[in-house]
């Protein structure tokens, strides 16, 4: 599955242009036997509610019909750097990325997840679509209107946190059977992990069933 998503997506940046600031592509239902057809449903509701995306184009990639969804996050990147404790940019994961981190996830046993720097909610979106508890952080509050209005639109519920991820104390949040994911790009995104970890390290007693997903690349800081 990840090396299918690897292929459609060198394909789609490859041979597709386009002039607005994020793009990613969802197969359509009808025509894919790869995802489950209707949770590639539900990720087409993901966009069509969430206004980052304000166009959408029909595209085939690989002889795979295709939905190409296109917007501007600028105004929630302004927006986060009020925050003086923001230490990651808001770019967002592709969706279909999001799902296999999560299947992962639940495959090694994990019944709950915590993003933190939740941005959109489109990993807690795919952890509640496949029955775990999904709980977000973020401390932009135009973002986590954006998850809430995105929940109540699409009937996907999943449970916001509107704080700054330094200042919780997670062994009080329960812990049993939790994937914990961090965007933690270089230089900023790493002062974020390891002050997260470093709760978990003075507290291994109530966190032994606990993962930790470092999300980001190098590649593109």
């Amino acid at each position: 599955m990840a090396q299918y998503l690897v292929n459609l997506k060198n394909k789609y940046v490859d041979e597709f242009q386009s002039s607005n600031h994020i793009r990613e592509l969802i197969p359509i239902s009808n025509h894919q036997d790869v995802f489950d057809k209707s949770l590639v449903e539900k990720f087409h509701t993901f966009f069509n509610y969430n206004k980052i995306y304000y166009k959408k184009r029909d595209l085939t990639v690989s002889n795979i019909p295709c939905i190409s969804y296109e917007g501007d996050i600028n105004h929630f990147g302004l927006s986060s750097e009020k925050y003086d404790t923001s230490y990651q940019p808001f770019l967002p994961t592709w969706v279909l990325s999001a799902l296999i981190m999560i299947l992962v996830a639940k495959d090694q046993g994990f019944e709950n997840i915590i993003d933190i720097g939740s941005g959109d909610g489109r990993l807690k979106y795919c952890g509640s679509i496949l029955g775990l508890h999904s709980v977000g952080i973020e401390i932009d509050k135009d973002l986590c209107d954006l998850q809430n209005e995105i929940s109540i639109s699409s009937n996907v519920k999943y449970e916001i946190i509107n704080s700054d991820s330094n200042s919780i104390d997670y062994m009080q949040l329960g812990l049993e059977n939790t994937m914990i994911f961090i965007s933690a790009l270089p230089e900023l995104g790493e002062m974020l992990a390891y002050a997260i970890m470093n709760q978990f390290i003075k507290n291994k007693e109530k966190s032994s069933k606990v993962g930790i997903t470092l999300m980001g690349s190098h590649t593109y800081r």
